[in-house]
């Protein structure tokens, strides 16, 4: 009867061992999610640009559907549309960006949704989303919590 136990507690202990810190691992593959975004990089001279302000919680969300719809927020304009998805990760907004238009003057809003209507191609490694707006510059996104 202990032998029994033994065997029952012991995969149990291994179980709770492994389920701490789940939360740091999450490693996303997929489009699916609330993305917030984090700067502007660029692939040709490694630089690296963060989103102003850089401390709105709400500002610079995007969040991908499995039914080719979005939404999201630039610093005070909502965001909506259909994205298209195609082989080599290949993403476009065929509709644009629909959504408020109002001029945002501070930040970098404006500069975010002019990149985001550019959108040509994603790619998604270690939770860090990458929306490529030319050959070389992308939009970088972290997995939002």
């Amino acid at each position: 009867m202990k032998t029994k136990k033994v065997f029952l507690i012991i995969p149990l202990l291994f179980l709770i061992i492994g389920m701490g810190g789940c939360e740091d691992k999450i490693n996303v593959t997929d489009l699916y999610h609330t993305w917030k975004f984090q700067g502007f990089g660029n692939t040709a001279n490694k630089s690296f640009k963060k989103a102003e302000p850089n401390d709105c919680e709400e500002c610079f969300v995007l969040t991908f559907y499995a039914d080719s719809t979005f939404t999201g927020k630039s610093i005070i304009n909502g965001l909506v549309g259909n994205y298209y998805l195609s082989e080599k990760n290949n993403l476009s907004f065929p509709n644009g960006l629909l959504g408020t238009k109002v001029d945002e003057i501070t930040g970098d809003g404006t500069k975010f949704t002019e990149a985001l209507r550019n959108v040509h191609q994603y790619s998604i490694e270690k939770s860090k989303l990458k929306l490529f707006y030319s050959d070389t510059e992308y939009l970088l996104f972290y997995l939002k919590l």
